[in-house]
């Protein structure tokens, strides 16, 4: 990546980074210095974090394939494997992607299926979950409470639904079945728990492609920030005309958009809260392992993630 945010120049492109300055003048700054003293920084926190043993160095990210099916026509397929190289790509840009990043394809979350899911954090977070004997929360209700327990100190139903903003009889009724899944653990005197390990696995980025139509994938975009962290919008052109006004409307909601294999709007700090992020985590744990769970019906099971060749 270069310090102006260029992700890859493929010479088929139609647009140009030219065309594309241009078009944003006015919109956008030159910020080339401060993305090479980011760079710099964020390379120098790798180093720091190998050498501690924090984190291992990525030179690769492994895309997987949800088995769930996603309804609709496909792309035609060199367009969708160019589309998915540069979403990869994007991936590797978001913020704190040194920590560890993973990506995973169409995974039906609590509103929508976006067509990447990028998790950024330690893998060992989604390991830890994995491994706890607790059936994904695809519930929204369930999901809500468990956001707002603790691991130490123990809640009350009436603390846990002044939280939420939800009557006391609606935490009352979910409690029974969080009791015996092992969501929550109670201390006596109806003061309850969570496990440590369930909580979000990382900060979750939608990761949107379109080879046309900008305003729908903006309105699917932010249907996936109602239960992820951010989005990102990868598009192989836009028009001259339409490109200022998308830069703009990705801009308010701190997004990102990268046009022809390039960052055009980087995204921004956005933070949502703690019910619906777990309630989106749950969901994409609920792709990586095999359980039966009853918010999904008799008989239903979800399927393991696979990885993509």
């Amino acid at each position: 990546m270069t310090a102006h945010g260029r992700i890859d120049e493929p010479c088929s492109r139609k647009a140009s980074l030219t065309q594309v300055q241009a078009v944003t003048a006015g919109i956008t700054q030159d910020f080339s210095a401060s993305r090479r003293a980011r760079r710099d920084c964020s390379v120098r926190r790798v180093q720091h974090a190998e050498r501690c043993g924090m984190v291992e160095l990525m030179t690769s990210v492994r895309v997987k394939e949800s088995k769930r099916p996603r309804a609709g026509r496909r792309f035609l397929p060199v367009a969708e494997k160019e589309l998915r190289s540069d979403a990869v790509r994007a991936a590797r840009g978001l913020p704190g992607a040194h920590r560890g990043l993973s990506v995973f394809e169409e995974v039906a979350g609590p509103f929508g299926i976006p067509d990447f899911l990028a998790v950024i954090g330690p893998r060992s977070l989604l390991r830890r979950r994995a491994a706890l004997r607790v059936p994904p929360l695809l519930n929204e209700v369930d999901a809500g409470i468990v956001a707002r327990a603790s691991v130490r100190l123990g809640k009350s139903a009436e603390a846990l639904a002044e939280q939420l903003g939800w009557g006391v009889e609606t935490v009352e009724r979910r409690l029974p079945g969080l009791l015996r899944s092992g969501a929550l653990t109670d201390l006596g005197a109806g003061r309850y728990v969570r496990p440590a390990a369930l909580a979000p696995i990382g900060r979750l980025y939608a990761v949107e492609t379109k080879i046309r139509d900008f305003r729908r994938a903006l309105r699917q975009a932010r249907t996936y920030a109602l239960w992820c962290d951010n989005y990102v919008i990868v598009m192989p052109t836009i028009s001259e005309a339409s490109l200022g006004d998308a830069v703009r409307a990705v801009a308010r909601d701190r997004g990102g958009l990268v046009v022809d294999g390039r960052w055009v709007q980087r995204t921004g700090g956005r933070r949502i809260p703690p019910a619906p992020r777990l309630w989106g985590s749950e969901h994409l744990v609920a792709a990586t392992i095999r359980t039966a769970s009853p918010a999904l019906g008799a008989g239903e099971s979800v399927e393991p993630e696979r990885q993509l060749a």
